[in-house]
């Protein structure tokens, strides 16, 4: 029997368990899992900037008395590490509209310990059900 093989190039979803995780939403709201927050210093809060010629989002730590700070909040009421942030402003300022949740697939921790998310380097998440495979073609 002939097999015609399609290689699945993007590689593994990065794990909670060590991996830096970071989406963000159709509806502008960032999730950042608990190695991301533990490499930003485990701030309450975080400062956007953007750098227009890379297309790329900094999150640097920040006290949450400065008036530019977005509070981290917890995802839910578990006490999961990971924290949310709306960003709704900063998306429409930016003009940044993802069609759904992308995963930034290289996040990267600059030597400043600003936390760099490449809009170039994404990728589509889906919600995962608990449900039988259904195999589309």
């Amino acid at each position: 029997m002939d097999y015609n093989w399609e290689e699945f190039d993007e590689g593994p979803t990065p794990t909670a368990k060590g991996d830096l995780y970071v989406t963000l939403t159709d509806r502008r709201r960032m999730y950042l899992n608990g190695p991301a927050i533990e490499a930003l210093g485990n701030p309450d809060g975080v400062t956007l900037m953007y750098d227009r010629r890379r297309s790329t989002i900094g999150l640097r730590p920040s006290p949450l008395n400065r008036r530019s700070t977005y509070k981290l909040r917890k995802k839910d009421k578990t006490n999961s590490l990971g924290r949310v942030i709306s960003i709704a402003n900063f998306c429409q300022r930016h003009h940044i509209c993802p069609d759904g949740t992308i995963l930034f697939t290289a996040p990267e921790l600059t030597k400043d310990g600003i936390l760099a998310l490449d809009l170039n380097e994404t990728r589509n998440v889906e919600k995962r059900s608990r449900r039988k495979v259904n195999l589309r073609q």
